[in-house]
């Protein structure tokens, strides 16, 4: 008879033990989710609401600027500490463009924390210096790119590995 008592009692002891585990599971990802936070991607420099409205007009923008001209960055890596980048722009048949504004983010992939805005501090002959920034921690980081050209815009987004 005590047998058969602790027979019975087995499968509602699993169904409370794979219950607790859920629970479990289901606090354990909640906590792994607030030590994660979603990051906004900010590639087209603007809110999600508005790249999603204006998104067609932003592809045929960035289609035509890819016909006409060309984007550059004299550097392929970045070293720990200072740094400096320029942006040349050229046409198709290499003529240097004078006209283009440009807007530049360096940014780690998964954080905003590092973010550093550039601004144009020199123009000459197509090239487009900007001003000087400071890598402090090595890996990889992005260079997030707006340039305009009257009124065709291309936005790149170019992976640079940062190095001792």
């Amino acid at each position: 008879m005590e047998e058969k008592k602790n027979k019975a009692l087995h499968w509602p002891i699993g169904i409370f033990l794979a219950i607790m585990a859920v629970v479990a599971l289901g606090v354990w990802t909640i906590g792994v989710a607030n030590k994660n936070p979603v990051v906004m991607d900010d590639f087209y420099f603007e809110k999600y609401q508005d790249v999603d409205h204006d998104y067609n007009k932003i592809r045929k923008s960035q289609i035509a600027f890819d016909k006409h001209y060309n984007i550059k960055y004299n550097l392929k890596e970045f070293h720990q500490g200072e740094n400096s980048l320029v942006v040349t722009v050229t046409d198709k048949s290499n003529a240097p463009v004078t006209t283009a504004e440009i807007m530049v983010k360096i940014t780690r992939p998964y954080t905003k924390k590092q973010d550093k805005s550039l601004k144009v501090i020199s123009k000459d002959n197509g090239n487009y210096k900007l001003s000087s920034f400071n890598i402090d921690s090595i890996g990889r980081w992005q260079i997030l790119a707006k340039v305009t050209v009257g009124d065709m815009t291309s936005f790149t987004k170019t992976d640079v590995n940062a190095t001792k």
